[in-house]
């Protein structure tokens, strides 16, 4: 008897600790609750049968009745997530007054980021409160990928998203995979569309982020993809980056300003020269090759130049040497561009941009290209077969003379013939 009267009262007591939860001192308290369409349980706020199952990206529609059962003011009503580990995720109505016996309904909607840790379960809170004190349910909200999610996480421009019309334009997109399934043949795409300027490449593969099944990485970036602006009138114009996937039946794109200007003159124009004789070079994956620089200053006073290398990020790494020159009237010098390829760099046709700068303008600029052609070759192994076969030869050189050496004692200890009469 005791225990079922124990009983009772430890039921009791978690009633009242539950509607505790959903009255307010103040006068008011939720009577019904949606989330995405779905009416929630209230009585047991918490329990399992509410879970609404999300995807990471989606928007979070909740509505949220309210009833007064006194006159209250400056309420709101707020819904958040905890566990985003790169800000809050929350929402929150305009202040409002409340009034005895009316119900109030208030809509919002909770985005959840694309980058939300996903195949878990979140605590979604709803709730009303004023300056004094507040009522809060809480729902189980299971969050999961979508079933393919690429996500651009970076753009790089090189100059910059401001250039002159005699600079090359060079673009390179870092993207990741937050869906659920391994995409392939990525379709990366840089464009003018009001001047019918676009370059693209693919991207062959990128791995689920969350899936530890897959080795493969998970984001990459492109190669640097490259727009001829010397037609271009100065202007703003619209520069689109598209990413294709799934077989082109989804994308992702985001839309820049480019800010085009018209090239500056510069001073003694024909009296500075840079070429170089060799405009395309080819070069192994994980090797590198060189481009000779000639400069020549016509003028009548001395000139100080540098030189940098841009466009060379997507495939390997490049340095110029000197990269300061200073030439005397009326003097000519050489420059050695030296370019690194990448051990996993792809095969292909890589343009780079080699810039002559004079203080802060640029005087010239040489449009340069790298052939690559897969993986270097095991130079290594190649030593050592040419060693192996060098002491081939020099064993049996020795053999040769030793043959020799050991004839002519043979002889010398035979000595002369002698002669009878």
């Amino acid at each position: 008897m005791k225990k079922l009267l124990c009983l009772i009262a430890l039921l009791l007591v978690g009633f009242l600790t539950s509607l505790a939860t959903n009255v307010n001192a103040q006068g008011y308290s939720f009577t019904e609750v949606e989330v995405n369409g779905v009416t929630m349980n209230l009585v047991t706020p918490s329990s399992i049968a509410n879970t609404v199952n999300v995807e990471r990206g989606d928007r979070v529609f909740v509505k949220a009745e309210l009833r007064a059962t006194a006159n209250v003011r400056d309420v709101r009503v707020r819904t958040w997530i905890g566990g985003y580990e790169f800000g809050n995720i929350q929402e929150e109505t305009e202040i409002f007054d409340v009034e005895t016996n009316v119900t109030y309904v208030k809509g919002l909607i909770l985005g959840l980021p694309e980058d939300l840790d996903a195949s878990k379960d979140y605590t979604l809170h709803v709730e009303a409160f004023d300056d004094v004190g507040s009522t809060r349910l809480s729902f189980p909200l299971r969050v999961q990928e979508q079933r393919h999610m690429l996500n651009i996480l970076d753009v790089i421009f090189n100059p910059g998203i401001s250039v002159r019309n005699d600079q090359p334009l060079f673009v390179t997109v870092r993207i990741e995979n937050l869906g659920d399934k391994k995409e392939e043949d990525i379709k990366v795409e840089v464009s003018l569309p009001s001047l019918g300027l676009s370059q693209k490449t693919f991207i062959d593969e990128l791995s689920p982020s969350d899936d530890p099944d897959f080795d493969e990485e998970d984001s990459e970036s492109s190669e640097a993809l490259f727009l001829d602006l010397s037609n271009v009138k100065a202007g703003e114009y619209p520069l689109r980056v598209r990413v294709e996937y799934n077989r082109g039946h989804s994308f992702v794109e985001q839309t820049y300003v480019l800010t085009v200007q018209e090239a500056r003159e510069v001073a003694e124009p024909t009296k500075f020269m840079a070429v170089v004789a060799e405009r395309t070079r080819t070069l192994n994956a994980g090797s590198s090759t060189t481009y000779t620089l000639s400069l020549a200053n016509l003028g009548a006073e001395s000139r100080t130049f540098s030189l940098e290398v841009a466009g060379v990020e997507a495939f390997g790494s490049a340095s110029v040497s000197p990269s300061l020159v200073l030439m005397p009237a009326d003097s000519t010098r050489e420059a050695v561009v030296t370019v690194n390829a990448n051990q996993d760099a792809t095969s292909g046709s890589k343009v780079f941009t080699v810039r002559v700068k004079e203080a802060d303008s640029v005087v010239k600029e040489l449009q340069l290209e790298a052939n690559v052609q897969g993986r270097a070759p095991d130079t290594l192994a190649g030593v050592k077969s040419g060693l192996i076969v060098g002491f081939i030869v020099l064993l049996i050189v020795l053999v040769i003379l030793g043959i020799i050496l050991v004839v002519n004692k043979m002889k010398s200890k035979e000595g002369p013939e002698e002669t009878y009469y």
